[in-house]
C-alpha cells in the first residue's frame, strides 16, 4: 500500500469517527428519554388507579354484586376500578337505563362486567323515592378480593340455582271484596330479569273473576327473588306463576 492511499484512509477516518459519535451520543440520550417516559407514566399509572369514595347519598347497601374479573383483563395481570352513576327506585333497585360511565382506570377493559354488575346492587331504600346521582365504584384486584376471578375453581361457583323470593307481599283486601263477603285467589304470570326484579305482569287466572286482579297485579310488581342461576351467571326467566289467595277471617 502506497503512501498516498494510507493518508485517504486516514483522511476518512478522520471525517467518519466524529459523525460515529455524534450518533452513537444520540441514541443514548433517547434511551435515556424513554427510560425517564416510562418511568414516569408507569409513576402517573399507579397513581391513577387510587379510586375515589362510593357517593350514595345516604342509601345503605342491601345486596352487593360483586362483579366478574374480565378474562382479557386477567391474562394481562390489569387491575384497575370503574366508577358508575346511577339513580335508584322506591324499591332500592338500580335502575338500568340511567347506569352511566363517570370514569375507568385503565380505560377499555372493565366497564361492561362493571355495569352488569350494578345492575344486580340493590340498597336499604327508606326515603319511598327515586334516590338520583348515586355513584358507585367497583374494584377490580388480582389478590382474590373479586368474587369470581379466573383462578376461583369451577365447582366454588354455582352452576344452577332456581330463583328464590326475598320479598313476600300479602296483597291488601279490596273492599268490595269485603262487603260482599267473597273470597278468591288470582294466579299472575310475570318474567323475574337477572337482577331479580319483577316485570311485565299479566293475570293468568282469577276467581272471581275481575275482583281481585289489581290488587295482585300490584302485589306482584313489588315482590323481589334472588335470580335463577345459570353456569355462574344470573339469568331472566319468563312466564314464572305466582298465587295470591283472599280469605275471609273465620
Amino acid at each position: 500500500m502506497n503512501h498516498l492511499t494510507v493518508q485517504k484512509i486516514q483522511s476518512i477516518e478522520r471525517k467518519i469517527l466524529p459523525c460515529l459519535a455524534m450518533v452513537l451520543l444520540s441514541s443514548l440520550a433517547a434511551c435515556t428519554n424513554m427510560d425517564a417516559t416510562t418511568q414516569s407514566n408507569a409513576s402517573d399509572a399507579s397513581f391513577e388507579v387510587t379510586p375515589p369514595p362510593n357517593f350514595t347519598r345516604g342509601l345503605l347497601a342491601r345486596r352487593v354484586a360483586e362483579p366478574l374479573y374480565p378474562l382479557r383483563a386477567t391474562n394481562l395481570g390489569i387491575e384497575g376500578w370503574v366508577m358508575l352513576r346511577f339513580s335508584v327506585n322506591e324499591d332500592g333497585e338500580v335502575i338500568s337505563n340511567t347506569i352511566q360511565t363517570i370514569e375507568e382506570q385503565p380505560a377499555g377493559f372493565f366497564e361492561l362486567s362493571a355495569t352488569n354488575a350494578a345492575r344486580r346492587l340493590t340498597f336499604v331504600n327508606t326515603r319511598g323515592a327515586v334516590v338520583e346521582d348515586v355513584r358507585y365504584v367497583f374494584r377490580y384486584q388480582l389478590d382474590g378480593l373479586n368474587s369470581a376471578p379466573a383462578s376461583v375453581p369451577e365447582s366454588d361457583i354455582i352452576q344452577f340455582r332456581e330463583i328464590l323470593p326475598l320479598r313476600l307481599i300479602t296483597p291488601p283486601y279490596p273492599e268490595v271484596a269485603l262487603e260482599l263477603g267473597l273470597e278468591g285467589y288470582v294466579v299472575v304470570k310475570f318474567t323475574v330479569t337477572a337482577s331479580g326484579a319483577v316485570q311485565d305482569v299479566v293475570v293468568d287466572e282469577s276467581e272471581p273473576p275481575g275482583v281481585f286482579n289489581d290488587e295482585a297485579v300490584r302485589a306482584a310488581q313489588r315482590l323481589r327473588f334472588d335470580p335463577r342461576i345459570v353456569r355462574g351467571e344470573a339469568v331472566q326467566v319468563e312466564e314464572v306463576l305466582f298465587r295470591f289467595d283472599w280469605n275471609l277471617p273465620r
